[in-house]
């Protein structure tokens, strides 16, 4: 089996297992919300990267259907905007906020120099520390979007 089915297979337990030990029942309402609005920000993100030729996939899910990866921007980096907001901290400390926006960019930039730099899973073309900004601008967005929704289910 190629490291690259590996990486995903694990990748994708790993965010299921997770979800499923680790989210509350009375907070997968947000999760789910955080997950799909992260899901449709990341295609459109990563269709004009691919577009733009900023970034390819040599290893796809679906080779013949899509020049896109299924799994990173339709499962993983979902996921991680995902628990960005369920963990995201409830005082209004900036500087814990930061941090949290620190730890969470972190974890993204790791995970895409791995899969890009030793897996066929990404291969960065051009301005690849752009990424870490256009993630934090998508998890910010994501968080605001959460945020909003979650304010107007409240007074209704």
């Amino acid at each position: 089996m190629k490291k690259e089915v590996v990486i995903l297979v694990i990748s994708w337990l790993l965010i299921i297992i997770l979800y499923i030990g680790k989210v509350p029942r009375d907070v997968k309402g947000k999760a789910h919300i955080s997950f799909l609005f992260a899901q449709a920000l990341s295609w459109v993100y990563i269709f004009y990267s691919v577009y733009f030729k900023r970034v390819e996939f040599p290893f796809r899910e679906f080779p013949y259907a899509t020049k896109l990866s299924f799994s990173l921007h339709y499962m993983i980096y979902p996921a991680f905007a995902m628990f960005f907001e369920l963990t995201y901290p409830k005082s209004k400390s900036v500087a814990r906020i930061i941090f949290h926006y620190v730890l969470f960019m972190g974890m993204i930039e790791l995970y895409a120099f791995f899969i890009g730099h030793y897996t066929e899973l990404a291969k960065p073309l051009k301005w690849e520390y752009l990424n870490i900004i256009i993630y934090a601008v998508l998890l910010l967005i994501t968080h605001r979007f959460v945020s909003w929704f979650q304010a107007e289910k409240r007074y209704s």
